[in-house]
């Protein structure tokens, strides 16, 4: 048996022997269409696109779903194009390491595409099958954070209520801070439980197998599957992020905004100064706390970076200091950033 390469087909050639003795041989080729799909194409739990070759995880080229049709178009212009080409594709999602996806051929005929710090140099026909791959995905339901996470009039600094079914639970903006948290630490793992006691209430966060997930709060508990739980913590996200632009609104934009921001960030500075008294650590904290609520309310920060700076606030109060103070703080953090009517 031996390979040839004939007009860019595989030939596997073998010789079949009859049964009976002869002199004669036959000679038969089966001819072989080449194999160009090297890169994969997976949608991910979270309902992303991720574009890759020989990775796993996050190293990849990551798009929205909706964005398959446009990089698809921009691959197909890339393989018509004979030399020295390129074009940037800027996303429409926030998704993936970076913010574009650079599409390129070079004067040697060359093909290279890169995006979120990774490159793969490819073939025409590998292009324009991975176009293809991209133009027939299957379709993807992905439930709307909101089915699981939704905002409710603040009372008693409950602010947000998580349903899955007919059960459900209210959180303050410091509670679900710290369940995303926990849930995202979660994920990776294949089993997970870690109990939070915060300013008198008790939550549990659980990964009791692959598959199932539950929170519960003072006893109350909502259950979630594999496929619910990247919904689950965008739903957290976004409802902090909700919550918070509320009050970023409430302080206005005229001209005295300026005082009302500043008018928090003291209340901010002078309780915590309060409640931590003379400890060696007061200073230090209430400049860190200070610093971060001037970057969640202040200035022309977008509402992502304002929601990531809170719930790395909370994770600093709940992780860095004494016990003694994280409730009291806890407390003030969840009465300041919500906005009453």
């Amino acid at each position: 048996m031996f390979h040839e390469m004939q007009k860019g087909f595989l030939l596997h050639s073998f010789y079949l022997r009859p049964r009976q003795p002869s002199a004669q041989q036959f000679c038969v080729h089966r001819v072989i269409a080449p194999t160009v799909k090297t890169m994969y194409v997976k949608i991910r739990r979270d309902g992303a696109l991720g574009i890759g070759r020989a990775t796993e995880g996050s190293a990849e080229i990551t798009i929205g779903y909706g964005e398959a049709h446009m990089v698809a178009a921009a691959l197909e212009k890339l393989a018509q194009t004979a030399r020295n080409y390129r074009q940037v594709y800027h996303k429409t999602t926030d998704v993936g390491g970076g913010n574009k996806i650079l599409f390129e051929r070079f004067e040697d005929g060359r093909i290279k595409i890169s995006g979120d710090r990774q490159e793969y140099f490819m073939t025409e026909e590998e292009v324009r099958d991975l176009a293809e791959l991209l133009k027939h995905l299957p379709p993807v339901e992905v439930a709307p954070a909101s089915d699981y996470v939704q905002k409710i009039p603040p009372e008693n600094e409950l602010c947000l209520t998580v349903r899955n079914g007919p059960n459900s639970v209210a959180i303050k903006l410091t509670e679900a801070a710290l369940i995303k948290t926990a849930i995202v630490s979660s994920v990776d793992s294949r089993f997970y439980e870690e109990h939070l006691r915060i300013d008198g209430r008790e939550m549990t966060v659980q990964r009791s197998s692959d598959l199932k997930w539950s929170l519960s709060v003072d006893g109350n508990e909502v259950k979630f599957t594999a496929y619910e739980v990247e919904a689950l913590i965008a739903g957290l996200h976004n409802g902090i992020l909700d919550v918070l632009m509320d009050l970023v609104k409430s302080l206005g934009s005229d001209e005295i905004a300026d005082i009302r921001i500043k008018s928090q960030i003291q209340r901010i500075e002078s309780e915590t100064a309060k409640i931590m008294g003379d400890h060696r650590q007061t200073k230090n904290v209430v400049k860190t706390l200070s610093k971060f609520t001037k970057r969640i309310i202040g200035g022309k920060a977008d509402a992502d970076a304002r929601t990531d700076d809170f719930i790395e606030m909370c994770k600093y109060i709940q992780s860095k200091l004494d016990r003694e103070f994280v409730d009291p703080l806890m407390r003030l953090i969840a009465g300041t950033f919500v906005s009453v009517p």
